[in-house]
């Protein structure tokens, strides 16, 4: 002892104390970790007692019991509880086991956690011969009848191999087949996968009896792995195709209401079947093709052309399938891209596909835009924006056409394309379109036809875009379209236009021209603003007298009482043109007191209110007292006797044309007023009129081309009847200045020329035809017959054949082999006239043409119709 103690004292002072304190230290942990041990313990066994984990996950991390999990074991089959599953430490153990077969961790699966993990264990026992022996034995041993049915609803349909699976528990198929008719549907599962792949007859019944398993996963597997060759059990049963598999597939591809078997359907039938695979002449309700518009194949032909038949028919549901899907495979795009203005018939056909899927919202195709020029593509788009606006798409069509060069935009061909892209920006662009149309505007002010399509269409929301160009223009005195201008203004934001036009009426001549001066007041009038009609009134005299009654409509939406005191003011007052101007616009009231101070007017000693009384009398329908005053024709002023001319030719009765006549032959009158009535009579409704000017283009050569000018302004049926006798018994010269006259009506007149023929009237009908020839309606129209549309070329034919003249009849043999059905059917009907009588002597001058070509087109022609061949 004094050893020890001789030899402690030799130590140095601070080693012992340092190992005091790690003495102490260890003593102080051991006593620690005794303590934590036995809390964790209780904790374990309160738990056990009171079934409630959450003492423990207050105080443990998960890791940590994970760590315990030997602990939590031993106390678990100590107190006889399931600790591990209230913990949820299965989840590691499978972890663990899934990672390296854990030999610890599958026994603590099978004690513990055995509905969680069975599955797991099954999946790697197909692949690990120890781990297939102690799941074996684990089955051996269990208790539970249905141990294969707990294996499988621990795995809620996994996939696994069946086939190594069949092997594994060959000596237990016929609890497999019985788990074919579990409630459960993971029971089910694991039963057929096992059974595609036993050959036994029992098993391939339960498989073909499956297709009809009330769950999806089922049904599709078995469309994965049943054999290509399998049959039903039946001996009875018959195949439609030949292949009983093909047809069970193809009933649930069409049937099915699972996408996920119809998809597995569909690809087992290409895989094995692809000869089959076809919908050409086959019936299938809206489902039926719904299903096999969900699952086409984009490099498929005959999905192709599936689609596009659902594409072009009615049912809106098919229809979005089938769009979508050309969309996808970029059919729509293609046709789209290629379209071509050459070929007509093509590009309707291609708008009628493409309109049909902008009916169901699929206009991914307009991406094409970017990448094309094709004018088309553009004309195409132009359509579809029309009717399903895309903002976007329609700035890219607004950029490519209004690039066009300026002679094309007005070309007929492009006219629809032009106006349609306005149409579109108009209706639905966004204010970088429309800027776009205002620099457009500014472009093309010099060309008429462009800027009129272009003004109209001026959007009422975008003044803040276009009120700068308006008023512009409004104040440019040479700017021609001047109705189309203040229609476009009353687009404008109201209190902007009202102050521009008021300046511009304030300012007077001396800073605005007059013809700006009657653009603002005409566009104040029109804008119809109660408070502004004193000024209105006040500045009447501005506008041309004519123009004045165009306005007087609007001025009677004003209040009766507040106008008729500025009225009464204004006849009072001694301005002359203030009272000429009001008096025009007198009628638009309806009230008859004012006719009195008009007829006093007409002898008023200011020519330009006498001219306003006798258009006001027109107005008011006073004609009776208009035609009394036949004397104005004499009237001193050159000015009142043209006005005069004018009204009485549109309103006088027989004598007053007589009257007229009667100036126009007089001698002694200036040509000035001769040519006033000249254009009064063409104003007239009455057949003396025509008489009138055909025989004074026979007398008077100075006049002619004022006469035939009138003649052409003529519209009435019995006017251009009339007109047709004078030309049956005219002279040579006198049909060719009837003809220029007819020529000069335009288009509208040679309609109603066209309309009068039609009506076949047999006196007139040759001369009506004569007319039409003389005047190069006739050959117009036989240069039709060759236009690349066959609407037009058939009207054409429809048109010579009524005419029936050896002109016609020449054009039409020419059109006999036309490739358009409609067209030859309109052609032989005409020729089928030259088999009579009346047609002997233009077929004998067709075979006798000294064309050869014709010639030879009429013997063709002739002996079709009699084989009724054509």
């Amino acid at each position: 002892m004094n050893q020890i103690f001789s030899k402690l004292s030799q130590i140095p002072l601070w080693v012992l104390i340092l190992a005091g304190v790690v003495i102490i230290a260890a003593v102080v942990i051991l006593i620690l970790v005794r303590r934590k041990k036995k809390k964790f313990q209780k904790l374990l066994e309160a738990a056990v007692v009171s079934r409630d984990s959450s003492a423990l996950l207050e105080n443990y991390s998960y890791e940590y019991l994970c760590r315990k999990s030997k602990t939590i074991e031993e106390i678990s089959r100590k107190q006889d509880f399931n600790l591990p599953e209230l913990l949820n430490l299965g989840e590691f153990w499978l972890e663990k086991f899934n990672r390296n077969s854990n030999a610890d961790a599958l026994e603590a699966i099978l004690e513990f956690i055995p509905d969680k993990g069975l599955f797991s264990i099954f999946i790697k026992a197909l692949d690990d011969m120890k781990v297939a022996r102690k799941l074996q034995s684990f089955m051996d041993d269990s208790k539970d009848l249905l141990i294969l049915r707990r294996i499988a609803l621990s795995g809620k349909g996994q996939y696994f191999d069946g086939n190594k699976a069949m092997v594994l528990f060959q000596n237990r198929m016929d609890e497999i087949r019985e788990m074919t008719g579990d409630p459960e549907w993971a029971a089910r599962y694991m039963a057929i996968k096992i059974l595609l792949h036993d050959g036994e007859e029992r098993s391939e019944r339960a498989v073909w009896e499956s297709f009809e398993d009330p769950h999806s996963l089922i049904r599709a597997t078995i469309v994965q792995e049943i054999e290509k060759e399998a049959k039903p059990y039946d001996p009875q049963e018959q195949s439609q195709s030949g292949s009983f598999l093909f047809d069970t597939l193809k009933k649930l591809l069409l049937n099915d209401p699972v996408l996920e078997v119809r998809k597995a359907a569909k690809e087992r039938i290409l895989q094995d079947f692809h000869t089959f695979y076809s919908w050409q002449g086959q019936s299938l309700t809206t489902e039926q093709s719904l299903h096999v518009l969900e699952l086409l194949n984009s490099e498929s032909q005959e999905d192709q052309d599936f689609a596009m038949k659902c594409l072009d028919g009615e049912n809106l549901e098919m229809r979005l399938s089938a769009a979508r899907f050309l969309q996808t495979c970029g059919i729509l795009g293609r046709i789209f891209r290629e379209s071509y203005l050459n070929d007509m018939a093509e590009l309707e056909r291609n708008f009628s596909l493409l309109d049909k899927a902008i009916q169901v919202n699929v206009s991914g195709f307009l991406q094409e835009l970017d990448r094309s020029e094709n004018p088309g593509t553009l004309l195409l788009a132009s359509r579809v924006l029309k009717s399903s606006p895309h903002r976007d798409s329609i700035r890219k069509l607004a950029e490519k056409v209004f690039k066009l060069p300026e002679e094309t935009k007005i070309d007929s061909e492009y006219s629809e394309l032009y106006r349609n892209t306005l149409d579109c920006v108009s209706e639905s662009g966004c204010d970088e379109t429309l800027k776009l149309m205002k620099k457009e505007i500014a472009r093309v002010k010099e060309n008429e036809e462009l800027l009129q399509a272009l003004l109209d269409r001026i959007p009422r929301r975008s003044g803040f875009i276009f009120i700068d160009l308006l008023v512009m223009y409004l104040k440019d005195p040479d700017f021609v379209l001047k109705d189309s201008l203040r229609k476009a203004l009353r687009n404008m934001p109201e209190p902007e236009v009202l102050d521009v036009v008021l300046d511009i009426i304030h300012a007077g001549r001396a800073v605005y021209s007059h013809p700006v001066r009657i653009q603002a007041l005409k566009t104040l009038v029109e804008m119809q603003k109660e408070y502004c009609l004193q000024i209105i009134m006040e500045n009447l005299s501005i506008l041309p007298l004519e123009e004045g009654k165009e306005f007087a409509r609007l001025l009677s939406s004003f209040d009766d009482s507040l106008f008729d005191e500025r009225v009464e003011s204004i006849l009072n007052s001694v301005d002359a043109q203030s009272r000429a101007a009001l008096i025009v616009c007198l009628p638009a009231t309806e009230k008859k007191t004012f006719i009195k101070n008009i007829q006093e007017g007409l002898n008023d000693a200011n020519p330009e209110v006498r001219v306003a009384c006798i258009w006001a009398l027109i107005d008011f329908g006073e004609t009776k007292h208009l035609n009394k005053s036949v004397e104005m024709l004499r009237d001193p002023v050159a000015s009142v006797r043209e006005e005069v001319a004018k009204a009485l030719g549109e309103f006088g009765n027989d004598s007053v044309l007589k009257e007229m006549d009667s100036l126009i032959n007089d001698e002694n009158e200036v040509d000035s007023v001769k040519k006033a009535a000249i254009l009064g009579l063409s104003r007239s409704g009455s057949t003396k009129a025509v008489d009138i000017l055909v025989r004074k283009i026979e007398e008077d050569r100075e006049l002619k081309m004022e006469c035939m000018d009138s003649i052409s302004r003529m519209r009435d049926k019995k006017a251009l009847q009339a007109l047709v006798e004078q030309f049956k018994d005219g002279s040579p010269q006198l049909r060719d200045d009837i003809s220029r006259a007819v020529q000069l009506m335009g288009p509208q007149g040679e309609a109603l020329m066209v309309n009068l023929l039609k009506e076949d009237i047999p006196s007139l009908h040759h001369y009506i035809a004569e007319v039409l020839e003389s005047s190069g309606y006739v050959e117009t129209n036989i240069r039709k017959l060759k236009h690349r549309d066959p609407k037009v070329r058939k009207e054409a034919a429809d048109f010579l054949s009524s005419v029936r003249t050896r002109a016609a009849f020449r054009g039409i043999v020419l059109a006999a082999r036309d490739p358009d059905t409609e067209v030859r059917v309109s052609v032989t009907k005409a020729l089928e006239a030259l088999n009579t009588e009346e047609g002997k002597d233009i077929l004998k001058e067709l075979e006798q043409d000294p064309d050869k070509k014709v010639r030879k087109y009429t013997l063709w022609a002739l002996e079709r119709i009699k084989t009724k061949g054509l």
